[in-house]
């Protein structure tokens, strides 16, 4: 398997032109914005218990910020966000921009910055979002923004409004840009939504969620391939499967790697996805790209990225 498409990974953001957008923007992710207070515990604690962090960092997330930072190590990409008028907020935006995100369409809102409260376990994660700002996204500021920006590719995800995600869809229709939607965390996808999105990506549980209990993953590929446009079922170490119509197809693991930290793995899979499709790959050689990049991310501890 190929570790990049062709003419994409590799290249600075400024080398790589858009496909098809209007403006000079490859990739926009309209996303959260989040503080991440993160605590990492050797186990569980059970309902009623207590127990120390082994470690303690805040670092700045959300899905929206953290697909973004992974689309634009290949591909101009622009952030749609709010975040709170406060030091969480202009911390954010140092952040993106620092690593070539554009963020002229992150906003701020009267409430404070988002949170997400992150407990890492050794081969797992949870994570709770208290959205705050994030839920000051309007569908009105997202067709702005994108119509500013002009974009090849809408990538978004549900930690924002329902109505912000609807925006987006409904603007890549008008425009003809392909929309990406990362439903997560999961809730009922809207069928007008849904059907335009190119491809949903969905993990095997998000998947259950949307097309029932099924245990094989191309199987609920292709179910969903009836209500979208394209497909894309992660699996962890047993790599992906993409759907167009009926036709599930794997896309396996580049290499077995001993994962030490999970965490980010799917939204780089995520970023890296879009900017591969805004710069010509093909759905399943994006896809490729995406397994390979997330491998080597859940191989390499957390203060080495």
């Amino acid at each position: 398997m190929t570790d990049a498409p062709a003419g994409a990974v590799g290249r600075r953001p400024d080398d790589v032109r858009p496909v098809e957008g209007t403006g000079r923007t490859a990739v926009a992710v309209v996303g959260s914005a989040n503080l991440d207070l993160i605590a990492g515990v050797r186990t569980a604690p059970t309902p009623g218990e207590t127990v120390l962090a082994t470690r303690y960092e805040e670092e700045v997330g959300g899905k929206g910020v953290n697909q973004a930072v992974a689309a634009a190590r290949t591909a101009p990409t622009a952030l749609v966000a709010s975040v709170g008028a406060d030091p969480e907020g202009a911390r954010i935006r140092a952040h993106a921009r620092s690593r070539g995100v554009d963020v002229s369409e992150v906003r701020d809102a009267a409430e404070r910055t988002g949170r997400a409260l992150i407990t890492l376990f050794e081969q797992d994660n949870v994570i709770v979002v208290a959205p705050l700002a994030n839920a000051a996204l309007t569908a009105e500021a997202v067709e702005a923004a994108l119509t500013r920006l002009g974009p090849a590719v809408v990538l978004t995800q549900f930690e924002i409004p329902e109505e912000a995600v609807r925006a987006a869809a409904l603007w890549c229709r008008r425009s003809g840009a392909r929309l990406l939607i990362n439903p997560s965390p999961v809730r009922p996808v809207p069928e007008e939504v849904l059907a335009l999105a190119d491809p949903l990506l969905v993990n095997l549980g998000e998947a259950t969620a949307l097309a029932g209990a099924d245990p094989d993953p191309g199987r609920l590929a292709a179910l969903l391939a009836r209500r979208a446009r394209s497909v894309v079922v992660t699996t962890g170490p047993g790599g992906a499967w993409v759907a167009t119509g009926g036709n599930a197809r794997h896309i396996p693991v580049p290499e077995r790697v001993e994962a030490v930290d999970t965490s980010g793995a799917g939204d780089a899979f995520a970023g890296h996805l879009a900017a591969a499709l805004a710069t010509g790959a093909d759905l399943d050689t994006a896809v490729a790209a995406g397994v390979a990049v997330a491998t080597r991310l859940v191989a390499t501890p957390r203060e080495q990225r």
